[in-house]
């Protein structure tokens, strides 16, 4: 399969050879969802968690009969109307959900899935990274114009230019990311999804193992 390759003028200036096994997959959107979950569930942080009245220390002895005291009718010490006593409706975590582990090959199969997913519709080039001593913001903001792109993902190798990695960093509705990290999430969510060359290779490289 050909993917364009593209400059920083947004100007196609060739084409890029990727493997069919990893880009021309009928996409399987069950996968990409599947995965998708598992990430969010990951990213799941643990919420505050009370204890009710059944699970503080405390007698379950009645405090007090029933009539005759003048007073209200109680049962236990534990009961949330009390110091010390458990909380009514208080936040209760009640662990992570059903998505809790993933298969690695299930993993691999719905990234290549939502690659696929995207060279489909052509919303995935190669990006020719940009030499120039004096690249701005304002220089990646004309590209994605250029593009009619709303959003991009950028994914990049280990050495790309400090400068070009900078400029990206304000543009709002853009992602930055190294190709180690690429994942089903970011893919799906930008509107355009631009590699390095060194960082398609690798990223080939991994998957065709």
């Amino acid at each position: 399969m050909q993917i364009e390759e593209i400059n920083i003028e947004g100007k196609k200036i060739g084409t890029h050879e990727v493997s069919d096994k990893i880009f021309s997959l009928k996409p399987r959107k069950d996968l990409i969802q599947l995965v998708i979950n598992w990430q969010m569930n990951e990213q799941m942080k643990k919420k505050g968690h009370t204890k009710s009245r059944g699970e503080v220390k405390g007698s379950r002895r009645k405090i007090v009969q029933q009539k005759g005291s003048g007073g209200a009718r109680h049962g236990n010490i534990t009961a949330p109307i009390f110091v010390g006593g458990g909380i009514a409706h208080g936040p209760r975590h009640r662990g992570k959900t059903a998505h809790a582990k993933l298969n690695k090959k299930v993993r691999k199969l719905g990234l290549m899935s939502a690659l696929s997913s995207k060279a489909i519709n052509k919303a995935v080039n190669v990006f020719e990274e940009p030499k120039l001593e004096n690249f701005k913001t304002k220089s990646f903001q004309n590209f994605l114009t250029n593009i009619n792109s709303k959003s991009a993902l950028i994914v990049h190798h280990d050495g790309a230019s400090e400068k070009f990695l900078k400029s990206i960093k304000n543009i709002p509705n853009t992602k930055k990311l190294k190709v180690v990290g690429t994942n089903v999430y970011d893919l799906i969510k930008f509107e355009k999804v631009l590699f390095t060359k060194e960082a398609l290779k690798s990223l080939e490289e991994r998957l065709s193992k």
